[in-house]
């Protein structure tokens, strides 16, 4: 080599590498870190996705497992990545992220446009008010089962149960990651300077780790690595001093006393169960969601038959307003006969009108539940249930919600898991008495660049037990009592939800009987009241202005009371289907007949035929 460039290396501000083993080793480190941080690099930057799709498919199959193990039709979700955020490796956040804006201004910066007093009278408000019951003609037709769908794909509390699902089924794929073999890869790259009768030595220094360790079912962990470092002298050049070694090192921590055995699975062996309490909760919800839609829908068609009945009274009050008017024209009557027929004409209308603008808040607060825009104009089908009455056996019934209901196997399951924690701390209480092992292989020590030339002769073997005694368990004990205390409150959590479970069983059974006695009674009454009004329309002359204004409004309520208790009855066959968890939900919406249960055209909506 010519001197001259000789000293031109000697004084580049870079690593010189004279020995050739020593730079083999050192490139072979550096060579090693490099790729593994290009891989780490490549795999976040480029894999990512990769990997949160394989996530996914994991997850949709612990989902699956789940539901299939619950049986009787129970479904799960699946994860629509397009639904969540990306996020961003190096987020660049606006500077005043941390003082988000208010729009709040003050009042001489708004405005209010009132309508002149003179402008409004009850005939302009009332024609408003028609016009807006008219709604949109180009409103699609929208019946239950079309809501029962929406609602699925839209609503935001279904969202939102499938995702607390998810979260449960991703919360487990952790826990049993955490028992798989994990690999692990540390590199640190360390520069050291030291003064030598007025002289620095500088080296610089590289150590690779590459590891892996697993977790013991039965306690402790094992875990096997495999170490390079290598040494460079910077400025060092008439004596080599560069090193380079490679070791292999096994290592094993068992413990003996406290966390060995069963115990040492516990937090998985919850997140397993949390698993098949979660798809339990998804598949009640969807059972409730089912029937709180049914009660809001019927309540929605409920509400039309009124405006329907409402519309029908202000028909009959005008044309008793106007049959008074003539008689009082020909003087055969009082003319405050008129005016008590106009006063009830007027009432009519104005409950009619009122009965309109509460349905379309009830409308807009069904559409806002399903997830669907409240300024999308649908037209509600008036379809009713006809789910045949079951016969109630109060013992049966019981019986039936003791043995089906998820919430309450949930419940008794929690007074196990309760259990187990007691066990886990108990075993807390003990001394750590732990097994340690250790071998060391490493490359040859007499040589100062030794590559992979590993040397058993030169291993280390070590073994120890350690043990500590349990001097200070405090703590240990307050969270033994603590779990012994937190299973008394749930075995006594247990039985309360099965007396409430027993109430509202009950409370279904007798609703059912209710509704039908109501129903019967509802019917004569609208018998009667319609009689009553054929009686006035034979006899016109003999009845006076209030005799037919009380028997239009007689009749109306008649026929609002007999619809309500027809809707009450439905709600109460769901109700006691859900309570005596016998209520099975497809996974269109759709509720499944129970064998015994007719399966007729005229069964009603929201029912799936099941039979062969």
């Amino acid at each position: 080599m010519d001197p001259t460039e000789s000293r031109h290396r000697r004084a580049l501000p870079t690593i010189l590498v004279r020995s050739h083993y020593a730079a083999h080793a050192l490139s072979s480190v550096i060579g090693t870190t490099t790729l593994l941080g290009a891989a780490s690099f490549l795999a976040c930057g480029l894999g990512c996705e990769s990997g949160l799709r394989s996530i996914d498919r994991s997850t949709t199959a612990k989902l699956r497992e789940s539901a299939e193990a619950m049986g009787g039709g129970a479904i799960y979700p699946e994860i629509d990545p397009s639904r969540y955020e990306s996020g961003s490796f190096f987020p660049d956040f606006p500077k005043d992220v941390d003082r988000p804006a208010t729009v709040n201004p003050p009042a001489n910066e708004l405005s209010f446009e009132a309508i002149p007093a003179t402008e409004e009278d009850a005939e302009s408000i009332a024609a408003r008010f028609r016009k807006m019951a008219e709604g949109d003609p180009n409103a699609r037709v929208f019946s239950f089962d079309d809501s029962v769908s929406y609602a699925i794909q839209h609503a935001d509390e279904y969202l939102t149960a499938e995702e607390a699902y998810l979260i449960v089924a991703i919360r487990l794929l952790i826990e049993e990651h955490r028992w798989t073999p994990l690999p692990a890869n540390v590199t640190s790259l360390n520069f050291a300077s030291d003064g030598t009768n007025g002289r620095f030595n500088n080296a610089l220094s590289i150590v690779n780790d590459l590891g892996v360790s697993q977790r013991l079912p039965f306690g402790g962990e094992v875990s096997a690595g495999f170490v390079v470092a290598a040494t460079q002298q910077l400025d060092d050049y008439l004596s080599n001093n560069d090193t380079q070694s490679a070791d292999i090192v096994l290592e094993a921590a068992i413990p003996l006393l406290r966390g060995f055995g069963d115990v040492a699975l516990e937090p998985l062996i919850q997140q397993r169960r949390n698993l098949v309490y979660a798809a339990r909760e998804f598949e009640q919800f969807r059972r409730d969601f089912f029937f709180d839609l049914a009660n809001d829908y019927l309540g929605l068609v409920l509400q039309l038959q009124a405006i329907a009945n409402a519309e029908r009274q202000v028909e009959r009050s005008a044309a008793v307003e106007a049959r008074t008017k003539a008689l009082v024209d020909s003087g055969r009557t009082e003319p405050f006969q008129a005016d008590l027929a106009i006063q009830n004409t007027l009432f009519a209308l104005d409950r009619l009108t009122t009965q309109r603008e509460v349905y379309r808040l009830s409308l807009d607060r069904f559409k806002a539940r399903i997830g669907m825009p409240v300024d999308e104009p649908i037209q509600l089908e008036p379809t009713k249930f006809k789910l045949p009455v079951p016969v109630i056996d109060p013992e049966r019934a019981l019986d039936l919600a003791f043995r089906y209901r998820l919430d309450l196997q949930t419940s008794r399951d929690l007074v196990d898991d309760f259990a187990r924690k007691v066990d886990v701390a108990r075993n807390n209480l003990l001394g750590d008495l732990d097994l340690l092992l250790a071998n060391n292989l490493p490359t040859d020590p007499n040589e100062l660049q030794s590559g992979l030339d590993f040397s058993p002769g030169d291993d280390e073997f070590s073994a120890a037990l350690v043990f500590s005694m349990p001097l200070d368990r405090v703590t240990e004990d307050l969270q033994l009592r603590q779990a012994q205390i937190l299973l008394e409150q749930s075995k006594r959590q247990y039985f309360q939800r099965r007396d409430d479970a027993a109430v509202a069983v009950r409370q279904s059974a007798r609703g059912i009987e209710t509704a039908q006695f109501s129903l019967v009674i509802q019917e004569k009454n609208v018998e009667a009241a319609m009689n009553r009004q054929a009686a006035i329309d034979a006899a016109p002359d003999r009845a006076t202005a209030r005799d037919r204004t009380e028997a239009v409004d007689q009749l109306r309520r008649a026929q609002d009371s007999l619809d309500s208790a027809r809707k009450n009855l439905q709600v109460a066959i769901l109700r006691y289907l859900n309570t005596t968890g016998q209520m099975r939900i497809a996974p269109d919406g759709r509720l499944i007949p129970l064998p015994g249960m007719d399966v007729g055209e005229d069964i009603g909506p929201g029912i799936i035929d099941t039979s062969p």
